[in-house]
C-alpha cells in the first residue's frame, strides 16, 4: 500500500514537537495572531498537515496556507516586491534553492535575517549544500531550510525486465544509453523524457556531479568549461541512441510516464511523491537507483530543489511566523513525515538518520528508497546558483535545443551560451 499518511496520522506523529520547538526557539507561547503562508504543490499539502498541531500548541496564532500553483507564488512574490506593494505579501513564502540568491541579493531587505531571530542555533542541523546558499554575505539565515532533491532515476521494474535489463548493470551514463538502446530494440519504449523548452533537470544533474554548476563557486560562467562540454556530448549521444521522448514541460514527462511511453525519469527525491499521487495504479512496478556517473567510482551525487520558507519583512507578526517556520523546518517528526507522505527528503541531518526511512516502501517494490536517498544527501554538492540563475538556465536550456534539434555543433553553441551570458550578466567566464 502506498505509504502516505492520513492527516489523523500526522497529528499523532507531531504530538511529542511542541517541547523540542519551544526549547528551541527564542521566542514564547506569547505570540498570538494570523499568519499568511504561500505554497505551491506537495509543499503545500505538507505544511497544511502541520497547522492542526501548531495551533494546538499555540491557540492563539491562526496559520492559512494559501496554496498556489509555483509560478504564481513567483509571479506574485516578484510582482509585490518590484512594485513596492509589499504590504499584499504573506508572512511566509516558499521559495526553492536555485531562486533565493535573486531574492535576496535584489530584495534583501524585503526578508528577515532569520539569525537575527536566534536561527543560528540550527545551522548546523542541516546538510551543508542544503544551508550554505541560504546563507547571505554577512553570515545570516535568510530562510528556514524545508527539503532537498537529492537526484535518482526511478525506473518501471516491468518494463526493464522486459527488456532484459538489469538496473545494478548501469553504473555510468555510457550504460544507461546502452540500456536504453535495448529498451528501445526490445519493447519499442523510449527510455526517459527531456524538456526542451523546459528545464532539462539532468543536464544540471551531470554539471554537479563534476562539482560544477551554470556559475562556479566565484560567479563564473562554465559554458567554456570541459565539464559543460563533457555534459553536452552525453545529452547529444542519449538523444542520437533515441532515448528521449521530447516534451516541453514537466507535465508532459510525467504524462508520458503514466501512458507507459518511458521507462525511466531522471529527477529530484520529489518525484517519489508526484509517483505515487499520480500514478497510483502502477504501485510496486516502480524501483529507484542512483543516477549513472561519468566513469565507474564516480560521483553520483547531484541535487534537484529542495523548498525554503523565507519571513517577509513587511510581516505584521513575525515571532508567529517564525514559530512556524521553525517548526516546519527543525522538528524531526514533521521533516520525516514531509518526506514518507510527500517525497520530500529533509535536509535535517537528524531526520535522515530516522529509521522509519529506512523502512521498505511498498509501492516501489519493498525498497529502502530512503536509504538511497539519504546515501546521495550527504555527498550533495554546494552549488552558487547566483542572482542570474533563470537567465543562466534559459541559455543552457537553448543551447541544448540548439544541438538537439537543430544539429548545431556543440562547442559553437557553448560558445554561443558563454558569450550571451557574458554580455547579458556582466561576469567573467570561468578558469575551471
Amino acid at each position: 500500500m502506498r505509504l502516505k499518511w492520513p492527516l489523523s496520522a500526522a497529528v499523532v506523529l507531531v504530538l511529542t514537537a511542541g517541547c523540542s520547538v519551544n526549547e528551541n526557539t527564542n521566542e514564547t507561547e506569547e505570540a498570538s495572531g494570523e499568519i499568511t503562508v504561500w505554497a505551491w504543490n506537495l509543499e503545500a499539502d505538507y505544511l497544511i498537515d502541520l497547522v492542526p498541531e501548531f495551533e494546538k500548541l499555540y491557540p492563539d496564532i491562526e496559520v492559512n496556507i494559501l496554496k498556489l500553483s509555483g509560478d504564481q507564488v513567483y509571479q506574485r512574490l516578484t510582482t509585490g516586491l518590484a512594485a513596492g506593494v509589499e504590504s499584499q505579501l504573506p508572512d511566509l513564502v516558499q521559495v526553492e534553492n536555485q531562486r533565493i540568491d535573486l531574492y535576496m541579493d535584489n530584495f534583501q531587505e524585503s526578508f528577515v535575517n532569520l539569525s537575527d531571530m536566534g536561527f543560528d542555533e540550527h545551522r548546523d542541523k542541516f546538510v551543508e549544500g542544503k544551508i550554505s546558499p541560504l546563507i547571505n554575505d554577512e553570515g545570516g539565515v535568510m530562510a528556514f531550510p524545508r527539503d532537498t532533491g537529492p537526484m535518482a532515476v526511478f525506473y518501471r521494474e516491468d518494463l526493464f525486465e522486459e527488456a532484459g535489463i538489469d538496473a545494478n548493470d548501469i553504473v555510468t551514463w555510457d550504460d544507461y544509453i546502452e540500456a536504453g538502446e535495448q529498451m528501445l530494440e526490445r519493447t519499442g519504449t523510449l527510455m526517459t523524457g527531456i524538456q526542451l523548452t523546459g528545464d532539462t533537470q539532468f543536464y544540471r544533474a551531470m554539471l554537479q556531479q563534476q562539482d560544477l554548476f551554470y556559475f562556479d563557486l566565484d560567479g563564473g560562467i562554465t559554458a567554456n568549461t570541459y565539464a559543460a562540454l563533457n555534459s553536452m556530448e552525453t545529452l547529444k549521444k542519449m538523444n542520437d541512441a533515441g532515448l528521449f521522448l521530447y516534451a516541453s514541460n514537466g507535465e508532459e514527462v510525467n504524462a508520458a510516464i503514466k501512458n507507459d511511453a518511458v521507462a525511466s525519469v531522471i529527477s529530484g527525491s520529489w518525484q517519489k511523491g508526484i509517483i505515487e499521487d499520480q500514478m497510483p495504479e502502477q504501485e510496486g512496478l516502480w524501483r529507484v537507483m542512483k543516477l549513472p556517473a561519468f566513469e565507474e567510482g564516480g560521483l553520483t551525487a547531484a541535487n534537484d530543489g529542495g523548498s525554503n520558507l523565507a519571513i517577509t519583512s513587511v510581516s505584521s507578526n513575525k515571532e508567529a511566523a517564525y514559530l512556524f517556520g521553525e517548526f516546519a523546518s527543525v522538528n524531526v517528526d514533521n521533516q520525516v513525515h514531509g518526506a514518507l507522505s510527500y517525497g520530500a527528503y529533509p535536509a535535517l541531518i537528524e531526520a535522515i538518520d530516522r529509521p522509519e526511512l529506512e523502512e521498505g516502501d511498498a509501492f516501489f517494490g519493498g525498497q529502502e528508497v530512503f536509504t538511497l536517498f539519504g546515501e546521495e544527501a550527504v555527498d550533495l554538492p554546494v552549488v552558487n546558483f547566483t542572482d542570474d540563475y533563470l537567465r543562466a538556465q534559459n541559455t543552457f536550456n537553448d543551447a541544448i535545443g540548439r544541438v538537439i534539434l537543430q544539429d548545431v555543433p556543440i562547442d559553437e553553441a557553448l560558445e554561443t551560451a558563454s558569450n550571451r551570458l557574458e554580455a547579458a550578466t556582466g561576469r567573467e567566464v570561468s578558469d575551471e
